[in-house]
């Protein structure tokens, strides 16, 4: 399968695909999304992973994690920063172990390279999470693309990926990436 990447409204795209037709879903959607948790079930045989702000939980999660962000000056005008995201886990399927070192539940990745999207999470942070929650082979689903981060993580872990992203330059910025990676 590889890669597919739908541009679009991400509840329009998953109504359209199949109950339980993904292994997993791991996902970064704005603070404010209004998340359609019971579409996400219905596409998703397996976890389902949402990174959120701690005031904001999608969803009473089976486990969370957190990840402890790079300090930063910016988005202080109306309220105080935030250094802190949880990681709220639906669990549902696959649990790989890996070394203890990498199943702390406090994460503090970096990005290596200046962002391309505003909200971009770091490569080796996504790609524990794929780790973790999915085997080789599987289907791994990101509704709210960005940047493509999760799957260049599929690329590289043997997993199929299905994206979905509403903004043209950011699907064309991760069909890019996806391409390089494959030379």
């Amino acid at each position: 399968m590889g890669e597919i990447l739908y541009e679009g409204d991400y509840l329009k795209v998953l109504k359209t695909l199949k109950s339980q037709s993904v292994d997993c879903i791991i996902t970064d959607p704005l603070y404010n999304c209004d998340l359609n948790m019971e579409e996400l079930r219905r596409v998703c045989r397996g976890n389902i992973i949402v990174f959120c702000a701690p005031e904001n939980q999608f969803f009473k999660p089976d486990e969370f994690m957190f990840w402890v962000k790079t300090v930063s000056t910016k988005n202080y005008s109306k309220h105080i920063g935030r250094f802190v995201e949880m990681i709220l886990i639906l669990r549902g399927g696959t649990f790989n172990s890996l070394h203890w070192s990498q199943m702390t539940g406090v994460y503090d990745d970096r990005l290596i390279d200046p962002p391309v999207h505003p909200f971009e999470k770091p490569l080796s942070l996504i790609e524990r999470l794929v780790r973790i929650y999915s085997n080789p082979g599987d289907i791994v689903l990101d509704p709210f693309n960005g940047s493509g981060t999760t799957g260049e993580a599929c690329i590289r872990l043997n997993r199929n990926y299905i994206g979905i992203e509403k903004e043209s330059k950011y699907c064309e910025l991760s069909r890019q990436k996806w391409a390089r990676l494959k030379q």
